[in-house]
């Protein structure tokens, strides 16, 4: 989700479509941390968050994807903004599937998002199918990479399409496992801007030096 505090290159018509995303994701968020996930309604949601039902549904498709900020729009603007070619095909998939995790996260509310997490883990099984629901479109963009892979020159598209699914589970099994730790790192007793909370980029970016080894290792 954008930074709703950050206007700089939005339209007036944009940011009031971030504030309002930004409303309900914090709404529901919050209901849930005092409530409970099942006991959290969208009706609650949309009376704390001051917009109607339609308005809720304009923003997101459920009750889940409003507690985890999941924004189909930005998620759409990250895909459009990936480029045809990369160096490093592999650190690219992290790059882009953590791109999606932040445009559905909320940047400026990691802290709620993991409280949230934490209190309620089968929201991290949503998140992650919200990324597997894209599959299609990122096995196109990789096999995309692959193309301009001089290591992949030999292979057929078909190949290279099968190649780049791998790479996207292999990308995804590894984030998953990074996730449960960002989730549930215990950081009780810290502040908000503690050193001690775990930066989640910094979590990916050892997932990634972590597969980097194995797989030298297996090779």
């Amino acid at each position: 989700m954008r930074d709703v505090n950050d206007s700089s290159g939005l339209g007036l018509r944009e940011r009031k479509r971030a504030q309002t995303a930004e409303a309900i994701h914090i709404a529901a968020a919050e209901l849930v941390l005092e409530n409970g996930l099942d006991e959290t309604t969208i009706d609650a949601i949309s009376a704390r968050a001051d917009v109607s039902n339609r308005t809720f549904f304009n923003y997101f498709p459920s009750k889940e994807d409003a507690v985890l900020g999941i924004d189909e729009g930005a998620v759409a603007a990250e895909l459009d903004k990936v480029h045809d070619t990369q160096e490093d095909p592999l650190a690219a998939v992290f790059d882009l599937i953590y791109a999606i995790f932040e445009a559905s996260g909320g940047k400026q509310r990691k802290e709620l998002s993991r409280a949230v997490i934490r209190k309620h883990p089968q929201l991290m099984t949503r998140q992650m199918a919200r990324v597997a629901d894209l599959e299609d479109r990122l096995s196109e963009i990789i096999a995309g990479w692959l193309r301009d892979d001089e290591r992949f020159a030999d292979d057929t598209d078909a190949e290279r399409l099968e190649q780049a699914r791998l790479i996207l589970g292999i990308c995804l099994s590894t984030v998953r496992i990074s996730m449960r730790r960002w989730a549930g790192h215990d950081h009780s007793g810290s502040g908000a801007g503690s050193s001690d909370t775990p930066d989640p980029r910094k979590i990916y970016e050892r997932a990634i030096a972590t597969l980097r080894t194995v797989m030298e290792k297996l090779s």
